[in-house]
């Protein structure tokens, strides 16, 4: 079955244009060295005991009711974890009634026929990283050969002498799945030689259960767990498979809340909110 889906969604993808090569050259590849914007100046050291975090696939910010919608969904928020974002006037208009934050953009390409407009994943935080790290996917997305940005982030918290890992995934999509693998090893390494606290969440874009399998297996494997989160049901699914595509894990972490927000229209993927706090150490 999975390799019926990935066969019927890559003809799909392909039949956008009759070649690759003339929808390739509208998409240009950025650098890693290139990848990494900031935006923004944070106000805070340390995040507090309590984290308050937005995770949402923004789809560059098209639908009506996106700016409304992220500005409420967004206050008293510390962190954000977006994919697809993409500075426009719009998006650059609404973060700057953010003051207090620092937005951390790991860019994925770039589009030509826009302005060179760039689109990528992003971590907002009121605190600035220790350390912030771009990863592009060794693989490239058909016809358009492209990467998928994953932006990660450490910040440090208050009450705790250890930092919190923060992974932002849009999972690399109409590709094999030994390409999934790859990408989310880019993700493990990261995870497997920090010792401290770990969010990881975004669009892994698990459209087979070969890579929700994958997924699960990984994330268990380093002792993270899944975010239960209230009305999942309501979470985007993969055509074909119906298989959920946005996830949430935590390591070192209690989530106190986390919800779906299925009422929102400001984007096809529904935002997700949880509160998380750091776990007492021994």
């Amino acid at each position: 079955m999975d390799r019926i889906v990935f066969a019927l969604s890559l003809i799909l993808f392909i039949n956008l244009d009759a070649s690759a090569g003339l929808i390739s050259r509208y998409f240009n590849k950025v650098p890693l060295s290139e990848a990494h914007t900031i935006t923004g100046t944070s106000s805070e050291r340390e995040l507090p005991e309590s984290v308050k975090v937005l995770v949402w696939n923004i789809k560059k910010t098209q639908e009506a009711a996106w700016e409304k919608e992220f500005k409420t969904f967004s206050q008293g928020r510390e962190l954000f974890l977006l994919q697809e974002a993409y500075p426009n006037e719009l998006f650059t208009k609404t973060l700057e009634s953010f003051p207090e934050f620092r937005w951390d953009m790991g860019i994925s390409f770039r589009y030509q026929l826009f302005g060179n407009l760039p689109t990528g994943t992003m971590i907002g935080s009121r605190v600035e990283p220790t350390e912030l790290v771009i990863k592009h996917t060794v693989d490239r997305e058909p016809a358009t050969d492209t990467p998928k940005a994953m932006t990660l982030g450490k910040y440090p918290l208050k009450g705790s002498s250890k930092e919190l890992l923060v992974i932002n995934v849009h999972g690399i999509n109409f590709t094999t799945f030994g390409s999934f693998k790859r990408n989310m090893f880019q993700a493990e390494e990261e995870i497997s030689k920090h010792e401290g606290p770990v969010l990881v969440a975004g669009d892994f874009n698990t459209r087979t259960k070969a890579r929700m399998r994958y997924l699960f297996d990984l994330m268990q494997k380093h002792k993270l767990t899944e975010v239960k989160f209230k009305n999942a049901h309501q979470r985007m699914v993969a055509k074909f498979t119906n298989n959920v595509l946005d996830h949430g894990f935590v390591r070192g972490l209690d989530v106190k809340n986390a919800e779906v927000l299925g009422f929102a229209r400001g984007s096809d993927h529904k935002p997700m909110v949880l509160d998380i706090t750091v776990q007492e150490e021994n």
